[in-house]
């Protein structure tokens, strides 16, 4: 039997919270600038170029070439389609289950990506209030289901990634707001129900706000006014002060953590089909021979993406079940597709766009031999059509590098992963572009975003008055990627547990 242990662990996570944001509004974030005002602030790296890769790679304490989540909807080579990420997509344990086996008592709320079936005695509540709504809200134990149907579901809705009209706007911003106070009371009201000595909760709200309402304004160094995005961050900061007001602080050691932060969004992800589609038809004609007509993917979901007026494709896919928005997220990326003459792929596209080559060996249908004389020769051509490709308008490069994935990331579950992913330089979004290689094409900005991620988190750790005289840097492991998290929260556990 484990002896009594009085220290307790709270673990506040900012999905998509920028520490830049933050700093720069001290005046009015109060509580954030507290928590962040200490001497144990880690400035952390994510996984470059996955940006849906970070929560894994939190609870797992790897990288994504182990795990091999980049999205919720992946790839699947065999069916050449997309699946969802379950517990059998990524079997890992996350770190927390550790800390259960050492006879603490551990609460997780709303952590991105992961699949409550892993504590045993703990609670283990996912999904409730997630800003990607990955699966459906699901609790570990019956008694956790028992008091999440008793509480009540949450109000941040599902996000449809289309352009909104101001009323869409509004109703999403409070909304928002309104789930911020509802995440703090369900918080609070876990930490009385439950025994814990660890709590892992995570405000999804600001990932949703930093995508929809992100504004020249937010990218401001020296602050700036009242915004809908600051607004949100306000309500975040004011839920904050509850939580801390309810602790004790004695006991309590706190950590504010981010696994990646926000910026305006400058992602050209419009252009990507258009410019894969007019690659593939050349690069068939030049090095196969094969002259084939124009390919056009996205199919007939494309065309109705582009005819469709937005405030009733938001409405639609607002209050379209799993399965259907699941299908539509597919047609767009394969809908059109002939593999036997598609060399490569685009994949979904976030701040950066995802590409895959169509293997022979790894794809079902796959097209191109893995390394051979044709393959070189069509990724040195991907690369050409990207890296020379200027805005018409300006006259600017747009792309700035194209990162190949599984030499960043090697791994077990590499193969499941994007091959090349493109950074975008800061940019407007570009309308009429070319390059010597594909030529001049066309495509409209759908407009979708103000902001997306960046590749940096944070950590602030308050440590408790129980543990702050002992604690030391080389108590501390090193603390520098995300997935070093895990290792960081064990060792306070265990600093709070003596």
């Amino acid at each position: 039997m484990s002896r009594i242990q009085n220290g307790k662990l709270l673990a506040i996570g900012l999905d998509a919270s920028d520490l830049d944001f933050i700093r720069s509004r001290a005046a009015q974030l109060p509580t954030l600038q507290r928590l962040l005002d200490t001497k144990l602030l880690f400035l952390l790296a994510a996984p470059k170029a996955l940006s849906g890769a970070v929560w894994p790679s939190f609870y797992t304490g790897s990288h994504p070439g182990h795990h091999g989540i980049y999205q919720h909807l992946v790839w699947d080579a065999q069916r050449m389609g997309l699946r969802k990420i379950g517990p059998k997509w990524c079997p890992c344990r996350p770190f927390w289950t550790d800390l259960e086996s050492r006879g603490r008592k551990v609460t997780v709320l709303d952590v991105p990506f992961t699949f409550p079936i892993f504590l045993k005695r703990g609670v283990e509540i996912t999904d409730w209030g997630t800003h990607g709504q990955t699966r459906p809200l699901a609790g570990n134990r019956p008694e956790v289901r028992e008091f999440l149907r008793k509480f009540g579901r949450s109000v941040i809705g599902r996000e449809t990634p289309i352009k909104k009209t101001r009323a869409q706007l509004n109703s999403v911003h409070h909304r928002l707001l309104a789930n911020v106070d509802r995440k703090c009371d369900l918080m609070l009201a876990l930490t009385k129900e439950f025994e814990w000595d660890v709590f892992i909760g995570v405000f999804g709200e600001l990932h949703r706000g930093g995508h929809i309402f992100y504004e020249e304004a937010d990218a401001l160094t020296d602050g700036s006014p009242d915004t809908p995005l600051l607004e949100i961050y306000g309500a975040v900061d004011r839920a904050l002060s509850r939580v801390l007001e309810s602790l004790d602080l004695q006991r309590t050691t706190v950590v504010l953590f981010s696994v990646h932060g926000m910026m305006r969004d400058y992602g050209q992800g419009h252009l990507v089909k258009p410019i894969m589609d007019r690659l593939n038809q050349l690069f068939l004609d030049r090095h196969m021979g094969v002259g084939a007509p124009a390919q056009r993917t996205g199919g007939f979901v494309g065309r109705l993406r582009e005819t469709v007026p937005s405030r009733v494709q938001y409405a639609v896919g607002a209050g379209a079940p799993d399965w259907l928005r699941q299908w539509v997220v597919e047609r767009e990326i394969i809908g059109g597709i002939r593999w036997p003459r598609t060399p490569g792929f685009s994949l979904r596209t976030d701040v950066r766009a995802e590409l895959r080559l169509n293997l022979v060996g790894r794809e079902s249908q796959g097209l191109l031999e893995p390394d051979s004389k044709l393959c070189r020769a069509y990724v040195e051509s991907l690369h050409r059509a990207l890296l020379e490709l200027r805005d018409q308008e300006t006259g600017d490069l747009l792309a700035e590098e194209v990162v190949t994935i599984p030499a960043l990331f090697p791994g077990e579950r590499s193969h499941a992963l994007p091959d090349f992913a493109i950074t975008w330089r800061p940019a407007p979004l570009a309308r009429r572009v070319a390059s010597p290689e594909i030529g001049e094409l066309e495509s409209m900005p759908l407009g979708a975003r103000g902001g997306d991620h960046t590749d940096f988190g944070f950590a602030a750790v308050s440590p408790s008055s129980a543990i702050q005289a002992r604690l030391s840097s080389n108590e501390l492991p090193p603390v520098e990627h995300i997935w070093d998290l895990g290792n960081l929260f064990a060792r306070l556990d265990g600093l709070a547990a003596e």
